[in-house]
C-alpha cells in the first residue's frame, strides 16, 4: 500500500506511511504516535525479545549439557532463528496484504452480516488533537435500511477475537465523529481467518463508553510512565552528580 496524504477538518495535514520504519504517521511534519502502539503497550508487553533470547539460550545450554562443539551449536541455533523469522514474516505480509484486497472480500459470496452494505470510506488516516495520536480507519459502511446510520468495520486476521480490539474500534468511532462529518452508530470486528478452510466471522459491539474509558486509562499510564521516567533520569543525574562532588 502507498503512502496517503489527508487534510482532516482542522486542517491537520496527515502522512500515513504502512512501511514506515519508527513512525507510521506524520501530523503537520511532526512523528505521531498510534492507537494501535498505546493500546499494544498496555495489552501486549513487548517479551518477543525476552522469549527468542530465552529459546536461543535454552537450546545453547542443552547442546553444551550434551558435549556439541560450538560451531555446531551456533550453526544449528542459526538455523532455527533463521526458520523462525522466514515464519514471522510471512504472517506479517498477510496481515499486510489484507486490506489490498478488501475490495474482493466485499465481492465475496462469505461476507458476513451485511451483505448489501455500501462503502462509504476506506483506509482513512485519522488524527486526534485531543490524545495527539493517529490511526487508520479499515473501512465505514451504511445500508439504505440503515436510514443514514454507519457502521465502523476493522479488519483482522487473528485466531480469535480480543478485547484490544475492540478499544481500537471504538477509538477510531471517536477520531472519526471528532475529525470528520461522519457520524456512526454501529461498529463491528470482522474476522478474516489466515486458513483458508476456516470462515470468515464478526462480531457486533455495542456501542458505549467502556472501551473508551480502557484508552483512557492507557494514555493515562503512558504519560505516568514517561513523567516517571523523566524524574528518574534527573535524580540519577543528580545523584551521580553529588557522588562525584564528594
Amino acid at each position: 500500500m502507498p503512502k496517503q496524504f489527508l487534510e482532516n477538518k482542522f486542517g491537520n495535514k496527515i502522512q500515513y506511511d504502512p512501511n514506515g520504519k519508527k513512525y507510521r504517521y506524520y501530523v503537520d511534519g511532526e512523528p505521531k504516535a498510534s492507537v494501535t502502539t498505546t493500546i499494544n503497550k498496555r495489552t501486549r508487553p513487548d517479551l518477543q525479545n525476552w522469549y527468542k533470547r530465552n529459546r536461543d539460550d535454552s537450546m545453547r545450554e542443552v547442546m553444551l549439557e550434551d558435549n556439541q562443539p560450538i560451531d555446531k551449536i551456533n550453526f544449528f541455533i542459526n538455523r532455527v532463528k533463521e526458520k523462525a523469522e522466514k515464519k514471522e514474516s510471512f504472517g506479517r505480509e498477510i496481515g499486510s496484504q489484507l486490506h489490498d484486497w478488501i475490495d474482493i472480500y466485499f465481492k465475496s459470496k462469505k461476507q458476513p452480516a451485511i451483505p448489501t452494505s455500501k462503502v462509504v470510506a476506506s483506509e482513512l488516516p485519522l488524527y486526534s488533537s485531543r490524545f495527539d495520536r493517529c490511526g487508520t480507519n479499515d473501512v465505514i459502511v451504511t445500508k439504505d435500511s440503515w436510514k443514514g446510520q454507519n457502521a465502523v468495520l476493522d479488519w483482522k486476521t487473528s485466531k480469535d477475537y480480543s478485547f484490544d480490539q475492540a478499544i481500537q474500534v471504538e477509538i477510531y468511532r471517536r477520531f472519526i465523529e471528532e475529525t470528520t462529518n461522519f457520524k456512526i452508530q454501529k461498529l463491528a470486528i470482522v474476522n478474516i481467518p489466515k486458513e483458508p478452510q476456516k470462515e470468515v466471522s464478526m462480531y457486533i459491539l455495542k456501542v458505549d463508553d467502556s472501551y473508551y474509558k480502557g484508552f483512557k486509562a492507557m494514555t493515562y499510564l503512558d504519560q505516568l510512565e514517561s513523567n516517571f521516567n523523566k524524574d528518574l533520569k534527573k535524580w540519577k543525574k543528580e545523584n551521580n552528580k553529588n557522588a562525584t562532588n564528594k
